[in-house]
């Protein structure tokens, strides 16, 4: 059985190298542990199915 679990890790090298940003070495632990903390409190919303047939409201302009 495969691991579902994503490699925090590897995104956090590879975003922060697509996007030209060094992370320092005794930073990089914190950065991943935010990540995963960050996607932790996502997940109940990505989880969150939404009708295709749903109409945003319109936006309020004073």
């Amino acid at each position: 059985m495969a691991d579902d679990k994503p490699d925090i890790a590897l995104w956090v090298d590879e975003a922060a190298k697509a996007i030209g940003l060094p992370i320092a070495p005794e930073y990089r632990e914190k950065v991943i542990l935010n990540v995963e903390r960050s996607l932790a409190i996502a997940q109940p919303l990505l989880a969150l199915e939404l009708e295709d047939e749903l109409t945003p409201l319109p936006v309020y302009r004073p």
